[in-house]
């Protein structure tokens, strides 16, 4: 007959079990909040990712996936491109905006890193303050926008090769005392040209 072992005295009560696995439980929600988090998704509500120097890694995943979202627009974009050479039109878009004095407006073209989109706007008479600049998709507070040129004129052309993705293009404004009516056509490799409110 084999004799039994005693449980021995020192094994963790239930009331300790529950503690310890509430502890485990919270230390592995703040490791998602303050690692993961920032690793997978480019969010940082703690701080810590940008320490630990991680959050980069989110960053870069979720410019791939915007890459990626933007290849599959870039497919349907070629498909209008193409209809667009075929048709021999050098500009694909046109706008024609008026401001009243003193008023300002912002129009941008979402573009992707050295694409390039030719551009022409002109004034139905007076000059018109410009500043043609870019900024990234959700750039810092404190961010500078990347200045491609200013100035005061009647009207410009050329072209404009992205520094980097997101946003680029105008502001204008009128500080004249009468209202002017700005018109400008776009052409070239970029996503979409719109108006910013």
């Amino acid at each position: 007959m084999q004799q039994q072992d005693e449980p021995p005295d020192d094994l963790p009560s239930v009331r300790l079990l529950a503690w310890l696995s509430l502890c485990a439980l919270l230390l592995a929600a703040f490791i998602g909040v303050a690692v993961v988090l920032p690793a997978e998704t480019d969010r940082d509500p703690t701080g810590l990712g940008r320490v630990l120097g991680i959050a980069e890694m989110g960053r870069i995943k979720v410019a791939l996936a915007n890459e990626a979202v933007a290849e599959v627009k870039e497919g349907a974009r070629a498909k209008t491109s193409e209809a667009t050479q075929l048709t021999g039109s050098r500009w694909r878009d046109s706008m024609t905006i008026t401001l009243q004095p003193s008023q300002g407006i912002e129009v941008k073209m979402s573009m992707r890193t050295a694409e390039t989109a030719r551009y022409a706007w002109t004034t139905d008479g007076g000059e018109v303050y410009f500043n043609m600049h870019g900024e990234p998709p959700n750039p810092p507070k404190d961010y500078a926008a990347h200045r491609y040129g200013k100035g005061t004129s009647a009207a410009e052309s050329g072209e404009l090769v992205a520094a980097f993705d997101g946003v680029h293009g105008w502001f204008w404004r009128n500080r004249t005392e009468q209202p002017i009516t700005i018109t400008l056509r776009t052409g070239g490799e970029y996503l979409v040209l719109k108006e910013l409110k």
